[in-house]
């Protein structure tokens, strides 16, 4: 869950086409499908990773976080 609605959308969508995805894929076995709901969830969560990237830069909330990356 995100506190910020945008987010908390745009998670959502990318699930969603991320189980129709997998619905065309394993139960339909549809190539075709998934292929296209495939890109599609690439886009979706490209799009996403770019406005979690902005939230974290310009959200005075996430101001003193540290990075935990070493």
């Amino acid at each position: 869950m995100y506190r910020e609605p945008h987010l908390q959308k745009q998670s959502d969508l990318c699930a969603s086409i991320w189980k129709e995805w997998y619905y065309f894929k394993y139960n339909l076995k549809d190539e075709e499908k998934a292929t296209k709901r495939r890109k599609l969830w690439c886009r979706c969560v490209d799009e996403f990773s770019v406005m979690l990237t902005y939230e974290t830069k310009t959200n005075p909330r996430y101001k003193n976080l540290k990075d935990d990356y070493t």
